[in-house]
């Protein structure tokens, strides 16, 4: 190597002590008062730069110099204060000198590196490279540090959730929506919540409870918002994470609503179904929610809540299946029993007025004989459709045999019970039924009881009962009330 030293800076002071320390050494001295970038390549034994000049400096041109074949990078610092940045990382020694010493200074390095020999090229490469490594280190260290911070977090988080998920494994739809509304928000900041369940054959989204303090769509029709961030959640089934929806035509009009612009929408999953959608909005501490801290723990909430939504519709679909006849999906006669029971104690604790119909279909045994038992199953569906048509949304209609059917009539007289029954049995017998091309007339014969307060239920039932025996024997397509009732009204 050319014995060299160069000096990048303008301090005359400096030059002086060079030039007179080069001639003494037989040295060769290079000087730029300019700037660094102005000298390429750089090889001496000695670069000496001067503050001022190093601060001007990018961080490109000072890893240049440093990368090159000089053997020592000096910086002649005069300031008081420290360096500013990183910058000190690009020199090999930091020098606070008088420039009457520099010559002391300089020429205990140049004796450092003759002492280095031949190896001194091959060792300042290795420790630039032991350098280079270090700092590429520090900097995995501070992300590992970072994403244990998250980690941290997250698994805060998720312990949480191991408490919450004890409230949300129930049978009981409500409790259920207080966790997604009170305390689910909570765990991740968020200040609104709406929970919606969705019907998936009309494709639609019914509101089951929310913490807005203004009105917000009850139900929702999904094919008529298809591009709205919850029609996408139910499409993709997964967790859209709005950083800001400014940008969104179907949600900016109610950013007026929220401090902040960011929003999860979240489907509820049971398996491959989407069960409903959980939206949080408005994020507390920070403009918008963490997709390595927030989206987690929702996601995993939200597998729990659709798993457990999922179980009461199960439930209740067993329930139902255990409490209705599997052809007609009316009443069955088990449940008939408890729902007779029930309202006769209610009418008799409010002193309210209870009806029973009874109906009996008029010749089945014929049909079955003349067309088969596939033609008396098609009768039976006929006449239950019938009944559904025919009674309220509060009555109660089962199948309470093979042929014989009933209507609990809560809050009924027997006034209104006999109106009921006429039309029950003037609809049965104007529609035909059309089986295999055949058209079937059939006709059925009704008993009416009215509840008295100091009765049995077997009572009751029974003068019901007594009435349908009267209709049938009178020549059937009749309705008749029970003679109790006759004689008390």
């Amino acid at each position: 190597m050319n014995k060299k030293i160069i000096y990048i800076g303008q301090s005359t002071a400096i030059i002086t002590e060079l030039e007179c320390y080069c001639k003494t050494h037989d040295l060769n001295l290079q000087t730029c008062q300019d700037k660094i970038g102005s000298i390429e390549p750089i090889e001496a034994e000695l670069v000496l730069i001067q503050s001022n000049i190093a601060l001007n400096a990018s961080s490109a041109q000072l890893e240049g110099i440093k990368s090159n074949s000089t053997l020592l990078v000096l910086l002649q610092y005069e300031g008081e204060n420290e360096l500013p940045g990183d910058i000190a990382d690009y020199f090999d020694d930091i020098l606070n000198q008088n420039p009457n010493h520099l010559s002391k200074k300089i020429d205990f390095y140049r004796k450092s590196i003759a002492a280095l020999s031949g190896k001194t090229n091959h060792l300042i490469s290795n420790n630039r490279k032991l350098t280079h490594k270090v700092k590429t280190l520090s900097k995995q260290l501070t992300t590992a540090d970072s994403n244990l911070i998250i980690q941290e977090k997250v698994l805060e988080k998720i312990n949480q959730i191991s408490l919450l998920s004890r409230q949300i494994n129930c049978l009981d739809l409500e409790t259920i929506a207080q966790v997604c509304i009170k305390y689910i928000p909570k765990l991740i900041s968020a200040r609104f919540a709406s929970l919606y369940s969705y019907d998936s054959e009309n494709h639609i989204l019914r509101l089951l409870q929310h913490n807005h303090p203004y009105r917000i769509a009850k139900i929702i029709n999904v094919k008529k918002h298809l591009d709205s961030p919850m029609s996408m959640a139910l499409r993709d089934k997964k967790i859209q994470l709005i950083k800001d929806f400014q940008g969104i035509d179907t949600i900016r009009d109610f950013s007026k609503n929220y401090q902040s612009n960011s929003c999860m929408i979240a489907p509820l999953l049971s398996g491959n179904k989407v069960i409903g959608i959980l939206n949080l909005a408005d994020k507390i501490d920070d403009y918008s929610f963490d997709s390595r801290i927030d989206l987690p723990p929702v996601q995993l909430l939200c597998e729990i809540v659709g798993s457990a939504m999922s179980n009461i519709e199960l439930y209740e679909q067993l329930e139902k299946k255990a409490q209705t006849d599997s052809m007609t999906n009316l009443l069955n006669h088990r449940t008939f029993y408890k729902v007779l029971q029930r309202e006769s104690d209610r009418a008799r604790r409010y002193k309210s007025n209870l009806s029973l119909i009874m109906i009996d279909l008029d010749g089945l045994k014929q049909i079955n004989d003349t067309y088969g038992h596939r033609a008396g199953d098609a009768v039976i569906l006929h006449v239950s459709h019938k009944i559904r048509e025919c009674v309220r949304h509060t009555d109660m209609a089962a199948r309470y045999g093979g042929d014989e059917f009933a209507a609990i009539l809560p809050n009924t007289s027997m006034e209104e019970a006999y109106h009921l029954a006429e039309r029950i049995n003037s609809i049965v017998a104007e529609d035909l039924v059309d089986f295999d091309g055949q058209k079937l007339k059939v006709s059925v014969s009704i008993g009416l009881g009215q509840y008295q307060h100091n009765q049995s239920i077997e009572d009751f039932m029974s003068d019901a009962d007594n009435a349908l025996f009267d209709a049938k024997a009178a020549g059937k397509n009749q309705i008749k009330i029970s003679k109790v009732n006759l004689t008390t009204t």
